[in-house]
């Protein structure tokens, strides 16, 4: 008998332990959350007292200030704006300079970056007008080549030129660029089948306003010649304009850089 009260007295101590810990557990999260109500209840109050604060302070300030604020804001709104159009040009401009350099060669001598299309070595005789990029010195700058090739089969026999000048007809205007003759670049065929006249000079003013024409008009031609000798006309092909064309964006591009 006494061991079995004994055993209905251990189980009543253990309900009773319990009992006790969930009420302790009870009264804990009781506690917590009535701690969280009133954190969460002061923090508003303080938000709403910050309100009330700026408000106030609103209606104190004069007319003046108040036109003063939106007209700063103003100022700063059209600042942000500017700088996004900016932005959104620069992304613009790096856009088509990737999509212009995609078909052109790069090719970098003395820290000076060419860029050029490829075009070919022996084309049909004739005269050409190349235009390329440099870029890398102080400042990017637009160029050209006169590029003069001959073939004994050629009906016009013109063989060697030995051009002194250059002549860009574009819009009804003609401009005449006079050339080094110390500067000119020559080679022949070991069989004397070909040969080669070229020209490498960088775009003055003149000749960029001839190009410009020749983007505004969609043509033009230009005559290589020796004053009081030989000549060779071209007329520009819409290849040609176009290439003249995306070269000047590029130069542009790169010179705004």
């Amino acid at each position: 008998m006494e061991d079995k009260a004994s055993g209905i007295e251990v189980r009543l101590v253990k309900k009773t332990s319990i009992i006790i810990g969930a009420v302790i557990v009870y009264i804990i999260i009781m506690a917590a959350g009535i701690g969280a109500y009133f954190y969460f209840d002061q923090q508003q109050k303080v938000h709403q007292e910050q309100l009330q604060a700026q408000l106030q302070q609103q209606k104190e300030k004069t007319p003046e200030e108040l036109q003063r604020e939106a007209e700063t804001a103003k100022e700063e709104e059209l600042r942000r704006q500017a700088e996004e159009q900016e932005r959104q040009k620069r992304e613009q401009r790096r856009k088509k300079e990737r999509e212009l350099k995609e078909a052109m060669k790069e090719e970098t001598i003395n820290g000076i970056t060419y860029y050029k299309y490829n075009w070919p070595k022996k084309p049909e005789p004739g005269v050409y007008l190349r235009p390329f990029v440099m870029a890398g010195g102080v400042k990017a700058a637009m160029a050209y080549e006169i590029y003069y090739f001959y073939h004994i089969n050629d009906p016009l026999q013109t063989a060697w030129i030995n051009g002194d000048f250059l002549d860009i007809m574009a819009g009804g205007e003609t401009t005449t660029v006079p050339l080094d003759y110390t500067r000119i670049n020559k080679h022949m065929a070991s069989d004397a089948e070909w040969l080669i006249e070229s020209y490498s000079l960088t775009a003055a003013p003149n000749v960029m306003a001839a190009f410009k024409r020749i983007l505004a008009t969609g043509g033009g031609s230009i005559v290589y010649y020796h004053s009081g000798g030989k000549s060779r006309h071209h007329d520009l092909s819409a290849t040609e304009v176009k290439r003249i064309r995306e070269m000047m964006e590029l130069y542009e591009i790169l010179a705004a850089e």
